[in-house]
This record gives structure tokens, C-alpha cells and sequence, in this order.
């Protein structure tokens, strides 16, 4: 049997799940989270190791990497990113990306309603993503952005005329903001659904709807290179920002995301 390794670390919570390759689909095996405040560098590896060797896969076994490529972190994201670019490179197979706040939605996959989802995007901002999950299935119905939490939650509160189950860790700061603005539609999930885990970071893996996605890397893995993989910000770094008030022009930024060639 051929596996997946999948794994997420643009929060400070790293998510890492183990799935096999079975006729029709996919089962995960094993699969691990745990808070890692800027320790994901550190962590990311020897947590994979282990979980590897839990669960008997050796790595020549694994058919695929798939990544969560945001948004998050800007340090979280390139620490993931970059990991599973040289996994994948190393062992001689396709990478796939999946979208983090997706992983977060998934926890929700056995509900059935509204799923949105803040994600703490620092500096003030939240990334807001609305989802629709029933029947084991999550529908991601937004493309990723980045907002300020008060915007955001008076869009949703304009555009939605049903309960919404919130989650995602920008509810951390932003929860009452979120509560006030759609009143009793908002029901905010217990915190320890605010962030993946090893087995919604591969079901988002399969779920995913970007380019390479995890289908892709299977049917035609040279279309799913690691080279190819991009992360996924919305919007500049600390840096590109001061170069365009320097220089007055946005960067190349080699990423992917809303106006930087890619989708969310």
C-alpha cells in the first residue's frame, strides 16, 4: 500500500496525518496536533519521524506530501512550505498543497450548516472563509482574503440569514467582535475545534480544489512537482510593504493569492 503524508504548520499548531491509498479513496492510519508556539521548525520533523514509525511506514512508502499553504503565519507558512518541498524532492514525489483554514473546516465535516472560519492574520486582521459542510463533506464557498475582524463580521452579518458555527484561531482575540455582529446566528464552537488536526489536514488534502491539488499529484504527478507548489499570504510581508513605500512598486513575490498569480 502506497500512503500520504500530510501536514500543516501556519499556525502555531501543527497538524500531521498519515493516510493510506485505497480503491476509491483514502483512510487515514495516523495522526497527530499539538501547539508549537514558534517551534514549529523545530518540531515539524521529528514529529513526522515518529508518526512514521508509530504506525510502521517507512518513508520510501509515501506516494505523495500534501501541505497546508496557508493562510497563516507568514514564518508558519514558509516553515511548512519549505519542509515539504525538501520531503518531497528527497523521496522523489509529487507535493500537493491544501488550504489551512480548509483543515479547520473539515473538523465540522460530520455537521451540517454554515461553517466560518477566522483565522488570526496579526496586525489587526482576520482571514475570514465561509464554508458549507453536510453529509462528511466541507464546500469552501469563499476565496481566501484578509479583512479587518469588525469588516468582516458586518459582511457576514449582511449576507447570511442562517446560523453560522464559528471557529479558527483569530476568535482568540476576535470572538465578541463576531458574536456582536451576528447576534444569535453565531454559535461559537469550543476552542478545542479552532484548529486542525492530523486527520482534517488530510481531508482537506483530498478536498482541495487549487493547483497542484492532491488528485493531480496522484493521476499526473509531474504536474505536481515541488517546485510548482506555492504558499498562499493574501497579501505582503512586513518586508515587500516597506519596499513598495520605498520604491513605490509592488515586488515580485513568487507567491500565490489574490493578484500573485494563483489561486487561494
Amino acid at each position: 500500500m502506497k500512503y500520504v503524508l500530510a501536514f500543516d504548520a501556519a499556525t502555531e499548531h501543527v497538524a500531521i496525518g498519515i493516510a493510506g491509498l485505497e480503491s476509491g479513496g483514502y483512510r487515514t492510519f495516523a495522526a497527530v496536533d499539538f501547539s508549537a508556539p514558534r517551534a514549529a521548525l523545530g518540531e515539524l520533523l521529528p514529529a513526522t519521524h515518529r508518526l512514521l514509525e508509530s504506525a510502521g511506514i517507512a518513508p520510501a512508502d509515501l506516494a505523495v506530501v500534501a501541505v497546508g499553504r496557508g493562510p497563516g503565519s507568514f514564518t508558519g507558512v514558509r516553515i511548512a512550505v519549505a519542509t515539504a518541498k525538501g520531503l518531497a524532492h528527497g523521496l522523489g514525489v509529487p507535493l500537493a498543497g491544501l488550504g489551512t483554514l480548509d483543515a479547520v473546516a473539515w473538523r465540522f465535516k460530520d455537521t451540517t450548516g454554515l461553517v466560518g472560519v477566522v483565522g488570526d492574520a496579526m496586525r489587526g486582521e482576520v482571514y475570514p472563509c465561509l464554508f458549507r459542510c453536510a453529509n462528511g463533506e466541507c464546500e469552501r464557498l469563499d476565496e481566501y482574503d484578509v479583512a479587518k475582524p469588525a469588516a468582516a463580521a458586518a459582511a457576514w452579518a449582511d449576507a447570511l440569514d442562517e446560523p453560522v458555527t464559528l471557529a479558527g484561531n483569530g476568535l482568540v482575540k476576535y470572538a465578541g467582535v463576531f458574536s456582536a455582529a451576528l447576534g444569535n446566528r453565531a454559535e461559537i464552537a469550543p476552542e478545542d475545534m479552532w484548529t486542525p488536526t492530523g486527520a482534517s489536514v488530510v481531508d482537506a488534502a483530498y478536498a482541495g480544489r487549487y493547483e497542484p491539488s492532491l488528485m493531480t499529484a496522484l493521476r499526473t504527478p509531474e504536474k505536481a512537482a515541488p517546485g510548482l507548489l506555492l504558499p498562499v499570504y493574501t497579501r505582503l510581508s512586513d518586508a515587500e510593504e516597506d519596499e513598495v513605500k520605498r520604491a513605490g512598486a509592488v515586488p515580485s513575490t513568487g507567491v500565490a493569492g489574490p493578484g500573485k498569480g494563483g489561486g487561494a
